[in-house]
Parts: structure tokens; sequence; C-alpha cells
């Protein structure tokens, strides 16, 4: 193509900015597809004629089209990328999607697509696919993207039948199955993405292989289908008896349907292939979740027996030593894990292993057992010998936490501000590291200007804005809290803990309880099992005068997380509502865990309860 060479040039310097924000929101990588993937003669154009001037294209079979490249043609190019480049993106790509259909060229209907995505319309998006597809029928990525955003849009009539038909005549089966998954994520009503899939599998030629019933199990366990996903899972293990993927999937799937059998079945593989380690470390994994601490050192141990240069097993027994509360032993694990990781990194050059940070999870750990053993000087000098810069600032951080809980707290807040952080991720964590010590350490005012200076320089940080915020909060100060919260909303819409707080500080005031309801609502559809909203809610319920809906949220809160907070909120509610001896258990409950709790004192003693 004429044309398209001239503007080539034009079109890679005004474009990379606004392709590598397009290029996020794309559901594939939209390689340059070859030359000759081009348009057959048969493709209908619709050329308008333009005043003063006229195109002139010439189609060849299984070529880009020849055009004319005129100063309208070179005009709208450069009006769309520049409309991209200032974010108006959908008008840009109304404009390559139409040059798209005039000229016959699939790259400026890709372009097009690459634009309405940035802009986040998925219907012009959907249009500049098929716009693609209908210039380059055989371009299995527009087959693809088409597909994708057909399914994204709930446009799946005949989508089962295209996906049977695109693996069957795929001479990679994996490949192609991998690309059928990843066009039915995009749906929303995962179980229907899961029918169109099983149908197309079980019509296809490639309806027993092993690969078919993981992408099956796969979709089955995301669609809620767990009798069906182990199934599923049995079946590709069937077809492939020496697969670890496979065994993999029955046991993580079986632990939701049948636990006792899922490790049986576990340890009937290995027991047949006992060089799975990544099933040896699943079923460590969950040994040691389930505090069957024995079984999960006894597996390490004989797999460290016929890996004897595993080292990492080392670490690995180190770790459940300390969650058995078997300190000495974890301690003395990872002093020899030190000394073979050290001679690893002085037997090699520099940035050639993995020791530095190997050595800097040891020292982590290590300093971590020593503070348990409440040996805090030697907790601090194990985090000084770490020396990976992935990991230094997070040990500068907590040698100042340690030295914070020994009452040094100018000498914890001068280990942050010489600790140097490389990156905007560490300034902000050392600056709320810093206000975290000063609150509690009561210094609330302290904290505040921190965090103040600190927002000044991070003004777009979400995290310090949040903080500040709930400062504001403890000092009574409503207006500045509410500020803070409304920009971290501003900035991060999907910030449940935002609406959460501003809703909660609201409600416990007793003040535009709609809006405090409305707040906690939203947060809630964000992070709907998380135990400190539905405290919110139930609280919220409770100033509404709904005392039902807030016995409900509060005693589901407080099944999850049994914090002395919760119980004084759920304790009121049912005093309140004549549950006395009820609420006086959940109120010694809470005394039990924390008996210096200001909320739960405030409650007792505003309700006259005598504990």
């Amino acid at each position: 193509m004429k044309s398209l060479s001239k503007y080539r040039v034009v079109h890679t310097l005004v474009a990379s900015s606004a392709a590598a924000i397009a290029l996020l929101w794309t559901p594939y990588a939209l390689s340059q597809t070859p030359a000759s993937k081009g348009v057959s003669q048969s493709v209908p154009l619709q050329i308008k004629p333009r005043v003063a001037e006229s195109e002139q294209i010439w189609l060849r079979s299984g070529q880009l089209p020849d055009v004319t490249l005129t100063s309208n043609l070179l005009f709208r190019i450069l009006a769309a990328e520049i409309s991209a480049q200032r974010n108006v993106f959908i008008p840009a790509g109304k404009t390559m999607v139409d040059l798209a259909r005039e000229v016959g060229d699939y790259r400026l209907a890709r372009r097009g697509l690459e634009f309405y995505l940035a802009g986040g319309n998925l219907a012009g998006a959907l249009d500049a696919a098929r716009v693609w597809l209908r210039i380059a029928p055989d371009d299995a990525e527009a087959v693809s993207t088409e597909m994708a955003l057909s399914a994204a849009s709930g446009q799946t009539s005949g989508l089962a039948e295209a996906l049977r038909k695109k693996i069957d005549v795929a001479t990679d089966k994996t490949a192609a199955i991998g690309q059928s998954v990843a066009v039915l994520s995009r749906m929303p009503d995962r179980a229907v993405a899961f029918s169109i899939l099983d149908r197309a599998i079980s019509e296809s030629n490639a309806r027993n292989l092993a690969v078919s019933r993981l992408a099956l199990a796969d979709m089955a366990q995301l669609a809620g289908e767990k009798e069906r996903s182990l199934s599923e899972a049995k079946a590709a293990l069937a077809a492939a008896p020496r697969s670890e993927d496979a065994a993999m999937r029955v046991f993580e799937y079986g632990l939701k349907v049948d636990p006792d059998q899922a490790q049986k079945d576990a340890r009937t593989f290995i027991t047949a292939h006992p060089d799975s380690r990544r099933l040896r470390l699943m079923l460590t994994s969950y040994l040691t979740d389930q505090r069957e601490y024995g079984a999960a050192m006894k597996e390490l141990v004989a797999m460290a027996k016929r890996s004897p240069e595993d080292f990492d097993l080392m670490f690995m027994q180190a770790q459940v030593s300390y969650r058995a509360k078997q300190l000495d032993q974890a301690r003395g694990l990872l002093e020899q894990f030190v000394s073979v990781q050290t001679q690893r990194q002085r037997a090699n050059a520099e940035g050639a292993t993995d020791a530095p940070s190997a050595l800097a999870d040891a020292y982590l750990l290590l300093a971590r057992i020593l503070e348990d053993q409440g040996r805090l000087d030697d907790a601090v000098i194990q985090l000084s010998k770490i020396e990976d810069p992935a990991s230094r600032y997070g040990a500068h951080l907590r040698q100042a936490m340690i030295r914070a809980k020994q009452g040094k707290i100018d000498e914890a807040l001068a280990i942050i501000d010489s600790a140097g952080p490389d990156s905007d991720e560490e300034v902000v964590l050392g600056a709320t590291a810093a206000a975290q010590i000063l609150r509690d350490a009561g210094r609330i005012d302290d904290a505040i200007a921190r965090l103040k200076v600190a927002d000044q320089q991070q003004p777009d940080s979400v995290e310090i804005k949040y903080e500040l915020g709930m400062l504001y909060e403890r000092k009574g100060q409503l207006k500045e809290t509410e500020r803070l919260l409304r920009e971290v909303i501003a900035l991060d819409s999907g910030h449940a803990h935002s609406y959460n707080a501003l809703g909660y500080a609201l409600a416990d005031r007793n003040q535009r309880l709609p809006e405090a309801l409305k707040l906690i609502t939203r947060a809630l559809e964000i992070s709907p099992q998380d135990p400190f909203i539905m405290d919110s809610m139930g609280w919220v319920k409770y100033r509404l005068g709904d005392r039902a809906a807030a016995i409900d949220y509060l005693s589901k809160a407080y099944s999850k997380r049994p914090e002395t907070d919760i119980a004084a909120h759920l304790g009121e509610v049912l005093w309140v509502q004549g549950q006395r001896d009820e609420a006086i258990k959940v109120f010694r409950e809470g005394a039990s865990r924390e008996p210096k709790n200001p909320v739960l004192l405030e409650t007792v003693r505003r309700l006259g309860v005598k504990l």
C-alpha cells in the first residue's frame, strides 16, 4: 500500500503514548499481523468521494490494498491520533474505523479497536473488531478478538459452535482450547461461560484430551459447580495418568468436596510419582494450614532426602517449625540455611544467584523468631544483615517498629528518616509507618504533621490520605476526615474502606444516617465478606432502628472476626433488644481478649452493665 508506507512514519511518531494507553485495555496483545493476511477481492468497500480530490484504491488478493494517500486521508489519520493523545478516544476510534471501511486496511480497524477500548466503549470496540474481521476473514487474531468482545457483550449466539470449529481445525489443541477459555473468561456470567465451553469441547474432536478436561474443570470451578469440577479433573488424570497438573486439580478441587479423599488421592499420586514437587508442596501447605505440622514436616523431610540440593526445602521446614511454635528448631534450620546461602553468594558472581533474596527472607524470619522470644536487640541485629535491595527498606521499617515497641520512639523515627527510600512506594511506606508509631505512642498531632507533609509530597497517594483521614477522625475533626476520604474515593472508586470509614464515622455520631447507609452499602458491594464492613452495616442499621437486621449483620461479623469492638456493638444491640444474658456473654468474651478496649468500656459504662 503506497499510502500506508508514507503515513506509517507519522503514525508511529504521533501514536506512541496513545497506543501504550490503549493496549492496556485490549483483551489480547494485538501484535502486528503480517501483511500477507490481507484482503481478498470479494471484500465489499464503501468508498466515499471527497470534494476537490479523489481517492483511488486497488485491491490485490492476499495483500494490503494499494491506496493513494491524499491530504484528506492524512489529515483524518493525524486528527485521530492527536485526539487519542488528548484522551478523546471515542471520536478517534470512529475516525479510524470509518477509514478502515473506506480503504479496506485492517490495521486501521485494529487501531480503532484500541482507541475504543481505551475509551471504555465496548460496543464501538466490537464494531471495530467486526470491520477488522470482514477485511481479513482469515486472520486468527481478528477471529479471537471478535469472539472475545462478543462474549463480553453478552452476544453468545453461535459462540459454542464457533469455538468448536476453532478447536477442530487447530493443529495445536492446547493453544486453541486456551484461546477459547480466554474468550469465555470475559463473560460476566460464569455459568453461561461454562455451558458454552462444555458444549464446544464435548462436540469437538478434542473431547477426550486431558487439556480439554482440565479446561472444563477450571471453568466449572469458577461457575461454582464443585462436583463437576472434580469429576472433570479426575477425567483429565485418567486421560494423562502421569500429569501432575491434573493431580493438583484433583487435590485442589477435591478439598472442596471431600477433604479426606482429596488427601488420599494426592498421596496415591505421590507414591507413584515421588518427584511431584508442586503437588507435595500443595499438600504440605494444606497440612500446615490445618495445623498438622508433623505430617507437613514429614513431607518436607522426604522431599529433601530425594532432592538434597533443593535448599528451599530447608527454609520451608523452618517456616513449618515456626508455625508450630518450635522456635529453637526453626532458628537452627534457618542458621543452616543462612550458611548454605552465604556460601552460594560467595561462590558466584553478583547477580548470578538468588542467594541475596533467600538470605533476606531468612534474616526476616530469624528476626521474627527473636522478637517472639523477647530478644529485641538481637532481632534488630539480624535485620541489619539484609543486603538485598528489594528487602532493605522493609528491614529498616521493621527495625523501627521494634525500637518503637521498646519505647524508643525518637530512635525509631530516626531509623525511618535515614533509611533512604528508592521509590514513591517506599516513601509512602515510610510515612505511614512513622505515623503508626506516633499514633500508637499517643502523639496524634505529630503523626498528623508528618502525614500532612507526606500528602503534599505525594498528592495522589490513597494510603497517605486514608491514614491522615483516620487520624483526624480520632481527634473528632469529621470535616477534615470527610474531605480526605472523599479525595481517596475520587482517586480510587473501589477503595471499600474509605466508603466504610466515612459511613461509620457518620453512623457512630448519629449524623446523616441515610448517607451513611449509602456509603456503607457501597463498601459492602465492593467487599461483601469484610467483617469490619459488616460491623458498620450492623451499626448503621441499629442507628436507623432496624435492630433485627443489625443483629444479623453484627453476628455474622463477629463470627468471622471476634474483635472486641465488634463484640461491643453486638452486645449493645442484644442488650437493648432485651437479650441481656447473651449480651453479657458477648461483652465478657470481648473483655477477656482486650480488657482495656475503650469502645467496650464506654459501652458497658453507658448501659450500666456489670461484668
